[in-house]
């Protein structure tokens, strides 16, 4: 009978989901696994059956910790509106710090496997994935509006995609090394949509 692997699993999916974010899903190896998570790649072959199954236990696990954290921010006790604020000004301090692997496992893979034109299942798992997201932000959007922080007028679902669009656009953006003035006047600019007041609560 054959030893049962022996490890922490979601342990290991941590692990994980710092190499894959760093290399990418195709650059990414069994073997450069099991050397930086410093496993036997037959002990990750013996729990995960392939690098594939693996990579999509990560990325399951990355979107559920990034949701959690989306959520928390966007739940303000000063409102609806400064919970979008936090989330885009939290975001620059996490892209300007430099211990921080850059850009997003969930933007790059989105972004490698349109290069590599495959994977269907994955691609369709990334767009739910961002879906979601899209709909926390719609919800903190149809929650200012019910509490007057944002005009009726605007429509709360196109709000939602911009800033998602936002939040993708400035990771990307992150790969080039701008400063802190340039990444919060683009934060300015995309929280300029959410009023008409050039001066409110919604500047830093």
């Amino acid at each position: 009978m054959a030893r049962p692997v022996e490890f922490n699993r979601e342990a290991v999916l941590e692990k994980s989901i710092r190499v894959f974010w760093r290399y990418g899903y195709a650059s990414t190896s069994i073997q450069r696994l099991g050397t930086d998570m410093s496993l036997h790649p037959g002990s990750l072959y013996g729990a995960f059956k392939s690098k594939r199954q693996l990579f999509l236990e990560a990325l399951q696990l990355y979107f559920e910790q990034s949701s959690q954290q989306l959520g928390q921010q966007l739940n303000s006790d000063k409102g609806p509106l400064d919970g979008i604020k936090r989330f885009f000004y939290r975001l620059v301090d996490q892209m300007l710090d430099e211990t921080r692997i850059k850009g997003c496992l969930m933007i790059n893979t989105a972004t490698e496997l349109a290069d590599e034109g495959e994977d269907e299942e994955i691609r369709q798992r990334l767009d739910q994935m961002f879906k979601s997201h899209e709909q926390q932000f719609y919800q903190a959007l149809l929650n200012a509006q019910s509490c007057g922080e944002l005009t009726k007028e605007k429509d709360a679902a196109e709000l939602a995609r911009f800033l998602l669009v936002g939040v993708r656009g400035l990771r990307v953006y992150s790969q080039t090394r701008p400063t802190r003035l340039e990444f919060e006047s683009v934060v300015r600019q995309l929280l300029s949509v959410l009023t008409s007041e050039p001066d409110s609560h919604l500047s830093r």
